[in-house]
């Protein structure tokens, strides 16, 4: 299928006689519509595909884009189909790990209802199989286009799932470990004082910081390990019994409860420290100025987040961030004054931003942080508080000379569009929009 779909000679179709070519036309012109929803709402019924759909994302990106790639794809205009359509089609359905057979299965579906819309209207057996022939290969075509690329991409993704899992893990261990320890001793102490003050507002662990970063960065850095699954596993017993039974105790069952629920907690401390003390790496896919992470690793990070956000209905932003005038700053002190500015500008966004968070150099004086579980509002606030903290602080020079900088930032929020370039671009655009209105804003697209 591969060698069939990266051939670049188009196949040649058995011409299609003037007034076939216009029933099919016609048929495709008048019955998008209804294809498309006889698909989406087979798709929204079936339990696995459903997990990649919702009746909005369908009602508001699904459903107009594949009209259009059914208009497209029998438009008598343009007879070859458009290769590099169907590959980035292909793209995406990797990047948001839809399974290969449930896009086949959505070829065969939509043949056997264009086949039923011929059928009815083309009483001629010649050229109804004409059509039905066409038809047919035109779609299977256009599907081992997407395969091909689907395939590629899924490989890649694989591999940079691995690499990043191994990068992370080259990083500093130790600190990341002894942070979600402190984060998870936090939370039970807090969890304590509500209990001794017989307060019932419990705040659930998969609410806290540590809740957060489990969900997100232990899922890329240490997935299918076996302690991971167990971390995982007794992190939900907390919310789904613990946390009830503490709703319901007294002062006779309140002892015994204690002494249960910091065993549980020592469970997790152990798993944690386990979890961390079984992997090790080399350090890779690290910017070496500013220790964060480089571009390579931002399309499998954020399609992960992307289809996370779908499936959970979560909140998800994305913050562009651009120092402003950087050029004057390297004329002015050289390159290593520019380095010391990126490198501080680097600090300040980790100490702004949670440990779910992801944090890349996106490219010279740019800047991208990936916002898990925050709203557009919330992101908003985030990016300003990043402006102040950039422009209100002063920079240390190598002279020892300090110098204010400003930046400008763009955010973006998760709106249900399948593709993670679209929020990339969205990000972009806006951070357009605060450099035109002035530098030293933020700006939502």
């Amino acid at each position: 299928m591969n060698d069939l779909a990266q051939n670049t000679r188009p196949i040649r179709y058995k011409l299609l006689y003037p007034e076939t070519q216009q029933i099919l036309h016609d048929v495709i012109m008048s019955e998008a519509k209804n294809l498309t929803e006889k698909f989406y709402s087979y798709f929204l019924k079936n339990e696995e595909a459903a997990a990649f759909l919702s009746h909005d994302d369908v009602r508001k990106h699904l459903a107009p884009s594949m009209e259009k790639w059914l208009h497209s794809l029998f438009d008598p205009r343009n007879p070859e189909i458009n290769h590099e359509q169907q590959r980035k089609i292909g793209k995406i359905h990797a990047q948001l790990g839809i399974p290969i057979h449930l896009v086949l299965r959505g070829a065969i579906l939509l043949k056997n209802e264009l086949g039923h819309n011929l059928v009815s209207i083309m009483h001629d057996p010649v050229p109804l199989g004409d059509a039905l022939l066409f038809a047919c290969n035109k779609i299977d075509k256009a599907i081992a286009l997407m395969s091909a690329a689907y395939v590629t991409n899924t490989k890649r993704n694989v591999r940079t799932v691995e690499a990043y899992r191994v990068m992370s893990l080259g990083q500093d261990m130790t600190v990341e470990r002894e942070s979600q320890l402190i984060a998870l001793m936090e939370w039970s102490q807090n969890f304590l004082f509500t209990l001794i003050a017989h307060d019932k507002s419990f705040c659930p662990l998969s609410n806290s910081a540590f809740g957060l970063w489990l969900r997100h960065r232990a899922i890329m850095l240490f997935e299918n390990t076996p302690e991971l699954d167990g971390l995982i596993q007794k992190s939900s017993e907390f919310d789904q019994v613990l946390l009830p039974e503490a709703k319901r105790i007294n002062a006779i069952t309140q002892q015994a409860y204690t002494l249960k629920f910091q065993a549980a907690v020592q469970e997790l401390k152990y798993l944690l420290t386990t979890l961390f003390q079984r992997v090790q790496g080399l350090e890779r896919g690290i910017d070496p100025l500013t220790s964060l992470l480089n571009r390579r690793f931002l399309p499998t990070i954020l399609s992960r987040e992307v289809s996370a956000a779908s499936h959970d209905q979560s909140a998800l932003s994305i913050v562009m961030l651009d120092i402003d005038h950087f050029k004057k700053i390297n004329d002015t002190y050289g390159h290593p004054g520019g380095d010391r500015v990126l490198k501080q500008v680097a600090e300040r966004i980790q100490n702004t931003v949670r440990p779910s968070d992801f944090l890349f150099r996106y490219g010279g004086e740019e800047f991208l942080i990936i916002l898990t579980e925050i709203d557009g509002l919330a992101a908003l606030k985030i990016a300003e508080r990043l402006r102040e903290t950039i422009e209100n602080v002063p920079f240390i020079m190598p002279d020892e000379t300090q110098l204010t900088v400003t930046a400008s930032l763009g955010v973006a929020n998760y709106d249900g569009h399948p593709d993670p370039d679209v929020l990339i671009s969205n990000a972009d655009r806006a951070l357009y929009k605060a450099k035109q209105n002035g530098r030293n804003q933020v700006a939502k697209n």
